[in-house]
């Protein structure tokens, strides 16, 4: 936005936080690229295709989550409504190492909804960007490269 005088106008975060959620309520609305997964699983299923197995503590960690959350996240996941059958989206091991301690790791069942998740995340993101020009598409690409920067600096 621009002031008289073409200083520019400054957003308030307010205005931001309003207009991400917005948006993020938007995408929703479409149902051929709704979520199959909650936000919780879909990350803790992106972690475990990246790292194989991961111990609950790691878990706790990397979702930064506590011990209550982490086990009601694993119960989900385990028993995961897929159409009409139950299905486990991780595997659950006693450590060899320490048998006290579990590795999880994500199922074939997993990979699998994980991609079509993936998928419908492509389709959302599609009905994004598509109404943006090419300009407005490196735009919006570098401010979120700035942001992630600065995320992981943190």
């Amino acid at each position: 936005m621009t002031k008289k005088g073409g200083h520019k106008k400054d957003v308030n975060l307010d205005s931001f936080v309003e207009g991400i959620g917005l948006l993020v309520l938007e995408l929703g609305r479409h149902p051929e690229s709704s979520s199959i997964l909650t936000f919780d699983q879909e990350t803790l299923l992106t972690l475990l295709a990246h790292s194989g197995k991961t111990s609950l503590k790691d878990i706790k960690t990397n979702l930064n989550i506590n011990t209550f959350q982490v086990s009601r996240l694993l119960s989900s996941s385990e028993n995961y409504v897929d159409g009409e059958r139950r299905v486990s989206l991780i595997v659950r091991q006693v450590n060899r190492d320490d048998k006290r301690q579990w590795d999880i790791s994500i199922s074939d069942d997993g990979r699998r909804v994980l991609k079509e998740e993936l998928h419908r995340r492509r389709l959302r993101v599609k009905k994004l960007i598509d109404p943006l020009t090419l300009e407005d598409k490196a735009s919006f690409m570098s401010i979120i490269q700035k942001m992630l920067a600065e995320m992981r600096r943190a």
